[in-house]
């Protein structure tokens, strides 16, 4: 009797194990009934926006961290972003991917939100990119005689009682400014009302920081649209914007 009771359980286990293999080579249904994630369509609006020949393509940047405080305050900071980081940009949407560091990418929708992935993790944070918490006293235009890759560019500075942000431009590339009108955060959207381009050369400072961002490769190209399209993990809130 015992050893039928063993062959009996012994074929629930193996039909058990078959059955999780056959549903394991299955697709899955999309069915939010059943909790899973479906986030395709997220990020998507129906709103379109003429490109008026806006670049479309990525730009590679060099990471720099300046202090004038000890350099461990900010040594987690440079682990978290690394040194290299590509910027993509395509019909109002742009992704920073971080090249060697803890960040794997934050990508910015036309939803207005920006969904940031850790390396390690297998949730996106989001962030509502019209919250700025800082006051902004000047926007200010000049011309340089400042030269990246061989681009002589002119200059838009942002400051705040928070930060300084010196954006370099190449005024020959274009971006259609109406793409970022409702990004406060940074005040991304006056750098485009004025600049109409993307920046290729940054300098970013705070009370004791500075961050440079320096351009090293522009390529101009296509950018499928399933590039910024959102994996199936869980959306969190940001925690800077409180959870």
């Amino acid at each position: 009797m015992k050893k039928i009771l063993t062959v009996l359980a012994l074929l629930v286990l193996l039909y058990s194990c078959d059955e999780k293999k056959v549903e394991n080579n299955t697709p899955e249904v999309v069915d939010s009934t059943m909790g899973i994630i479906d986030n395709s369509k997220v990020g998507v609006v129906d709103e379109n926006i003429d490109p008026e020949g806006s670049f479309e393509g990525k730009i590679t940047f060099h990471v720099i961290m300046q202090t004038t405080a000890d350099k461990k305050k900010y040594q987690s900071l440079k682990e978290v972003f690394g040194d290299t980081v590509i910027y993509t940009f395509s019909k109002g949407r742009y992704a920073m991917e971080y090249i060697d560091g803890k960040v794997e990418y934050i990508k910015y929708l036309r939803d207005n939100n920006q969904y940031r992935k850790m390396a390690w993790l297998d949730t996106l944070y989001f962030q509502d990119a019209v919250l700025e918490n800082s006051t902004l006293y000047s926007v200010l235009e000049e011309k340089t005689d400042f030269k990246v890759l061989g681009r002589k560019l002119n200059m838009v500075s942002i400051i705040t009682d928070n930060f300084k942000k010196y954006y370099y431009y190449d005024p020959n590339m274009h971006m259609n400014p109406e793409y970022f009108k409702k990004h406060t955060f940074g005040y991304e959207n006056k750098y485009y009302e004025i600049a109409k381009a993307p920046y290729i050369y940054a300098e970013i400072e705070y009370e004791d920081l500075k961050i440079v961002l320096k351009a090293i490769s522009i390529k101009e190209m296509k950018i499928d649209d399933k590039f910024f399209k959102l994996p199936n993990y869980i959306i969190k809130s940001s925690p800077t914007m409180g959870e």
